[in-house]
């Protein structure tokens, strides 16, 4: 089979499983906190080894209700990286929280550890760490010693790390909380918006909960002020679905990824942080010559992305004064390949060739 083209998500066919279970929310008619709705909180509890699983609406919405939840405001500090996805930076904006950017490791995109310890103060409530393109932080046990030590709760952000492990311990398990996002294009996927908080702490899972449904303990009795963030029946059928098949959906990843690292050794780019455990949300490299290679690319009919053209740091809507080399070269270098379970391994070596051309040019 000639390839010609390759997408940049294949997100079709969907399998027939989840077919099945949304064919099966239709004909029971229960929309909203059904059926699938407990057994999607009971399996992902279980694969997680967690006690406690809040389905939100998004994960967005799970972060903010997660800093609410720990009465976090004004005058408390949040740490995050300064090279990210809008969410880590902006709810802590939301609550009304002092925002402080930690620079990141170039090599893995993690945030620096020593730059971490270095802008804890008697403010620092939180940290949001979050486990980038698929990759678990490399140093997060360290990371948790640091937040124990401080009295600092660790947030886990696994929207893109869905199955990643380090020494055999998956990514969300580390710290004292972590949210998911379940949008479509992530390892574990919804059909739409959806996401979870996990946690083994009872007393903040019953905060979250309260928070995610409009401060109600049960119908119509408001214990506080909420919001409306609810993972529907739907969602919560199609992940029941689709979580089965979450390992072999990242193996498949890693799979691709290897015809990546086996062609493209050589080459001038460079190429993700190869470890154990990593489940490849993305596959980012890194190149002086990115617009070029994804001009260049794209002629040749592959489509290519960046995630993120900006850093956090360098967005006017957080008027930050300090500069965060790293983050800010990250953005100028990283450019994203196609990789997702649907592609085949012709779509990928001939994304790889295309490269390889590229750079001998």
């Amino acid at each position: 089979m000639k390839i010609e083209s390759v997408p940049f998500l294949r997100l079709a066919p969907i399998r027939q499983e989840v077919k099945t279970a949304i064919t099966d929310v239709y004909e029971k008619g229960v929309f909203m906190n059904g059926s699938y709705w407990d057994r999607f909180k009971f399996e992902f509890s279980k694969y997680l080894n967690l006690n406690h699983i809040v389905p939100t609406a998004n994960c967005t919405d799970a972060l903010e209700i997660i800093l609410r939840s720990l009465e976090i405001s004004n005058n408390d500090e949040v740490i995050t990286s300064a090279f990210s996805w809008f969410s880590d930076a902006s709810v802590i904006k939301l609550v009304g929280a002092k925002l402080v950017f930690c620079d990141i490791d170039i090599n893995d995109f993690g945030l620096s550890v020593s730059e971490f310890e270095s802008r804890i103060t008697s403010n620092t409530k939180a940290l949001i760490l979050p486990h980038l393109f698929g990759l678990v932080h490399p140093e997060i046990e360290k990371i948790t010693s640091v937040c124990v030590k401080h009295d600092i709760v660790l947030i886990e952000d696994c929207a893109q790390a869905h199955g990643a492990s380090l020494n055999g311990k998956l990514a969300g398990t580390f710290g004292d909380v972590t949210v998911f996002s379940f949008y479509p294009t992530k390892n574990l996927a919804a059909l739409g918006d959806a996401g979870a908080i996990a946690t083994n702490d009872e007393k903040l899972a019953k905060k979250c909960l309260l928070w995610a449904n409009h401060g109600q303990q049960t119908r119509n009795k408001h214990l506080q002020l909420g919001r409306n963030s609810r993972m529907d029946e739907i969602q919560a059928a199609i992940l029941c679905a689709n979580l089965p098949f979450l390992s072999f959906d990242n193996d498949k990843r890693q799979k691709l990824t290897a015809i990546y690292y086996n062609n493209l050794a050589d080459t001038d780019c460079i190429l993700p942080h190869k470890k154990d455990g990593h489940v490849y949300h993305q596959f980012v490299i890194r190149t002086d010559r990115r617009e070029e290679l994804q001009k260049f690319l794209l002629e040749k009919g592959i489509e290519t992305d960046i995630h993120y053209p900006t850093a956090l740091s360098d967005m006017e809507v957080f008027e930050t004064k300090e500069n965060f080399y790293n983050a800010t070269k990250a953005s100028k270098t990283v450019l994203s390949l196609p990789i997702h379970p649907n592609h085949s391994e012709e779509e990928i070596e001939y994304v790889a060739k295309n490269i390889i051309t590229f750079f001998k040019g």
